[in-house]
Parts: structure tokens; C-alpha cells; sequence
């Protein structure tokens, strides 16, 4: 079999540094100037989310009914609302990226569903949630500035903001991504906070990424009820939730939230 080498299919120098997307066979995948895959999607197969860490971020709805409208702050190529358009097309929601060019890279490089069901908005996620006129069942959050988490999504008032705009058992899904430990504990205190210490955490191996899941409400099924459902949500949602229920055993302590 003769080996395609990646080619680029985008490279444009930004303020904010180089982007650019790649295509190799039917993978194409999103990268900024850090060297890391931002986003990540098999051409034509929706129902795929080749990124481990767009599939974390979901790992809450093993806890939860399927959510009707969704927030994505973040957007990178737009995998996961891909997912969801694909996978369950009557779900709706927004997804509010800061970045024009990326905004328009997820449009023309990564089948972002331009659709009556979901909105691409350009918008700094702060000034979207001023006004934002929507309740949400499921909010993901997935920004980071040179591969960190901007300490402003750790602060109470953004946090309360999210804890706002959420549905009565709706679930904040939020990528934590720490360079040490105290950033860690500062970070996961003021969500469960926020959050009357109703959350859990999942890590990745071999990623500096700790996913953190906030509900409004205690979840609608119980740790201690999942095991039965697990087989079902996964033939459902096509997504590795009895991995992800096995770490979650590890990361999470008796009592330290959910758990």
C-alpha cells in the first residue's frame, strides 16, 4: 500500500500565531502554532470522534438524559457539534467561537452543520453569556490560551454565569488544562464551589487535560446505578463509557463529589 504523506490544505499567520489544517487518506485535523491537534475528523463519518478528548468531554452524559440544546464555548473545527448533528439530529445549540478565521476554517475545512438546528456565533463566550437568552442542558468548555486554562473560566462569577444558563439538570463539561498542581486544586475548588461539590473528574492518560463535570442538580442516574446502563449508553452514543466510568473510580474518591 503506497503511504499519502499529510498535505496542507490551509496555513494562514494570525495575531494569535500560525494555523493550519492537514489532510492525510480521509483524517483531517486542525493545528495552531503549538503543534498540537485542536480538532480532528474523519471525512463523511459524523458518528466518529477521532479525538479521545472531544469523546471525554461527553463522558457526563453517562449521568444524564440526551441533552436538547447545547453550548459549545470553543469551537476549534466543530467535531462535536458535528457529532451531535449527525448523531442526533434534534438536538440544537450554539457554538460561539472568539476567532473569525477559525470560525470560518470550521465552516470550510470540518462539515460544521449549517443547519436551522445550530448556530455558528462569533463572539467572545463573556459577552455571549451576558446576553444570552437560552437555558442549556449541556455546556462545554474548551478554550485555552498558549495550553492553559484562562484563569477567568476558574473564576466564581464565570462559573455562576454557566450554573445561570443551565437547564434544572443540566451539566457543565469543562476542559481543565493545568502546567501544575496548585492550578489543578484552585480550579476544581471553585467549581465544585459553585457547584454544591456536585462533580466529578476524569483524566486522560498521556494528556495534561482533566475533564471536570458540574451538574446543576444531583445527576439524574447515580454512580452506583451505572453499570447496568453502561452497554446501553454506549450503543447509543458509540463512545467508551466503561473506560471512562473504570478512571473515573480512580480519579474520584468516596465522597469527593458525585461519588
Amino acid at each position: 500500500m503506497t503511504i499519502v504523506e499529510p498535505r496542507i490544505l490551509f496555513d494562514q499567520k494570525t495575531d494569535d500565531g500560525e494555523i493550519r489544517v492537514w489532510q492525510q487518506y480521509d483524517r483531517r485535523w486542525l493545528e495552531f502554532n503549538d503543534g498540537l491537534i485542536q480538532s480532528e475528523i474523519i471525512l463523511n463519518r459524523p458518528e466518529i470522534l477521532p479525538s479521545v478528548l472531544n469523546r471525554a468531554m461527553l463522558a457526563g452524559m453517562m449521568f444524564s438524559q440526551q441533552p436538547k440544546r447545547v453550548l459549545l464555548a470553543g469551537v476549534g473545527g466543530g467535531a462535536t457539534t458535528r457529532y451531535f448533528s449527525g448523531c442526533f439530529p434534534e438536538v440544537t445549540g450554539e457554538a460561539v467561537e472568539v476567532s473569525e478565521v477559525v470560525s470560518q476554517i470550521a465552516k470550510d475545512f470540518f462539515e460544521f452543520p449549517i443547519s436551522k438546528n445550530w448556530q455558528l456565533i462569533t463572539e467572545n463566550i463573556l459577552d455571549y453569556m451576558q446576553n444570552c437568552q437560552h437555558k442549556y442542558d449541556l455546556i462545554i468548555i474548551d478554550i485555552a490560551v498558549e495550553q492553559i486554562t484562562p484563569e477567568w473560566i476558574i473564576e466564581q462569577n464565570f462559573l455562576q454565569q454557566c450554573r445561570a444558563i443551565l437547564t434544572e439538570n443540566g451539566q457543565l463539561s469543562l476542559n481543565l488544562l493545568v502546567d501544575n498542581e496548585n492550578y489543578f486544586k484552585r480550579g476544581l475548588s471553585a467549581v465544585r464551589d459553585v457547584f454544591d461539590r456536585q462533580t466529578v473528574c476524569l483524566s486522560l492518560a498521556n494528556h495534561r487535560n482533566t475533564v471536570i463535570f458540574a451538574f446543576n442538580n444531583a445527576p439524574q442516574i447515580l454512580p452506583a446505578e451505572l453499570e447496568k446502563h453502561i452497554p446501553i449508553l454506549e450503543s447509543l452514543w458509540g463512545l467508551e463509557f466503561g473506560e471512562f466510568y473504570q478512571q473515573m473510580l480512580k480519579d474520584n474518591p468516596v465522597n469527593s463529589g458525585i461519588f
